[in-house]
């Protein structure tokens, strides 16, 4: 069994350095492209389940995808979403540290368990990541020839990748994810291996 992970394409809060989690922000020209370029890669792939995130970024990447795949049927869940970064939302890395830099201090200092205000943490992005994907493959032969297919955000698969590799939270800042790039997982007698990371 192969996972395919795919970050969606650039969005205009990513052209401008800008925290989008929960915010539904579009693609830019430039990550329409990465989309389609990346629905090439994918082409000739066959899916048994696809999963998305139902912001409008993930979903619009996995449109492109699926133009080659019309026989699945996508799950658009609000699982899979990128991190609640709460009143972040929308702000610059320098404008939140000069506002909330003690609160950046606190990230930094345990980011697993610090709760972004009106946001969430790592921790529950992760338990809420993993639970969905423990879902999606439950009763599933890991030797089987299948592939799954998870368009979603860079948070999201930092979580997967730090779970199929660390067994927890402890790994996620260990991962950079690009737009619209192919992560793939392959199990290999019962457990998750590392076959490619931004390709």
């Amino acid at each position: 069994m192969k996972i395919y992970l795919i970050r969606h394409g650039e969005t205009h809060a990513n052209a401008n350095k800008r925290f989008a989690g929960h915010w539904d922000v579009d693609l830019t020209e430039k990550g329409k492209s990465q989309a389609q370029r990346v629905a090439e890669k994918l082409k000739a792939c066959t899916f048994e389940k696809v999963s998305v995130s139902d912001l409008k970024r993930a979903k619009e990447t996995a449109e492109a995808i699926l133009v080659h795949h019309q026989s699945v049927t996508p799950v658009f869940t609000s699982s899979l979403r990128e991190m609640n970064f709460g009143r972040w939302e929308q702000k610059t890395f320098a404008e939140i540290k000069e506002n909330e830099e003690p609160l950046l201090k606190q990230w930094f200092a345990d980011f697993q368990h610090f709760m972004v205000p009106e946001g969430e943490s790592v921790l529950s992005l992760y338990e809420r990541v993993v639970a969905v994907y423990e879902e999606m493959i439950a009763g599933v032969d890991t030797e089987s020839d299948t592939n799954y297919l998870i368009v979603a955000h860079g948070g999201v698969i930092q979580c997967l990748l730090s779970y199929f590799c660390y067994g927890d939270v402890s790994g996620y800042w260990r991962f950079r994810i690009d737009n619209c790039k192919v992560n793939c997982i392959e199990y290999s007698m019962g457990m998750p291996v590392v076959q490619a990371i931004n390709q």
